[in-house]
């Protein structure tokens, strides 16, 4: 299906990783009852109805939030499992013959799950984020072929969360956050203002939704006017 939004976990190559980059490193997680992917839930604008119902029910917020989320983070913790993935996913970003840095965005992802579960991430292993992000290949346009890396708020997003990560606090990759600058509510004090057109991208103030309105313009359809999905 693609990608159908422009944020972290809002495609499936996100989403793939996250169901595969634990086993992939060659680490065995068969006996935890909440998986990593289990802290992003799928939003995609084609997921069954009854998916999307639950996702946005009281109960399964509650549960992710004092169940799933701190069953994962303690799971992370232990044995230093956390620092452990990170070893063997810097490991493997060779570079060689990887022409959009797929391996190096598998650590950004790792990260990103991390820092949902707020479990405890290294100085030395947040400096090594901070150092991929500009590695990354990134667009503020829909691609048709070729998909890979971040797409502009979802760059935003993810360095908002390093700049705002706190061990043993949780941040959400699905909540609201800034097209421009990626905070979310915790960060800026009010849930950030949906564009009144498309009402897909948010933004913290109107500053940030001018400077980035040359890139949000491409985009910025009504959603019943919609001719190209999940690309």
């Amino acid at each position: 299906m693609g990608r159908w939004g422009w944020r972290l976990f809002e495609g499936d190559q996100d989403l793939d990783v996250a169901c595969s980059i634990v086993e992939g490193l060659g680490f065995k997680t068969d006996s935890w009852e909440h998986s990593l992917s289990s802290m992003v839930h799928q939003t995609d604008m084609l997921a069954p109805p009854e998916a999307s119902a639950l996702y946005r029910t009281s109960e399964y917020s509650d549960r992710l939030a004092n169940v799933i989320v701190p069953y994962v983070r303690e799971n992370l913790d232990t044995d230093n499992l956390g620092a452990r993935l990170f070893a063997a996913s810097r490991a493997k970003e060779t570079g060689i013959g990887d022409l959009f840095q797929d391996s190096k965005y598998c650590t950004i992802i790792l990260g990103a799950l991390m820092i949902r579960a707020g479990a405890r991430i290294s100085a030395e292993d947040l400096q090594h984020l901070r150092d991929l992000v500009p590695q990354i290949n990134c667009t503020s346009r829909r691609t048709i072929f070729e998909d890979h890396g971040f797409r502009d708020p979802g760059k935003a997003q993810f360095l908002a969360a390093l700049d705002h990560y706190e061990p043993g606090v949780a941040r959400s990759f699905q909540e609201p956050s800034c097209f421009k600058c990626g905070k979310i509510e915790a960060d800026i004090g009010h849930k950030p203002l949906q564009c009144k057109k498309c009402k897909v991208a948010t933004y913290c103030n109107k500053d940030c939704q001018r400077e980035q309105w040359r890139d949000h313009r491409v985009s910025c359809v009504p959603f019943g006017q919609v001719r190209v999905l999940n690309v």
